[in-house]
């Protein structure tokens, strides 16, 4: 059994409504995202590789936060 967590968002570039879906499968991180009206993806990551997808998103968000 996996625990999922839901996101959901408006997206930047297209203005569609958007969900990320974040579960747990054995071994595994499930990462989906799926816009409204332009398709899904869903990867599965190992536990080192969704830390590193963590990070470069906090990295991320920390210097789209920052004001010019």
């Amino acid at each position: 059994m996996s625990d999922a967590k839901t996101i959901e968002f408006l997206d930047g570039n297209s203005q569609d409504q958007g969900v990320a879906i974040v579960r747990n499968v054995p071994s595994f991180v499930g990462l989906a995202l799926s816009l409204a009206r332009d398709g899904d993806i869903e990867v599965f990551l190992s536990p080192s590789d969704a830390r590193r997808l963590i990070d470069a998103l906090a990295e991320a968000a920390a210097r789209a936060g920052q004001t010019n």
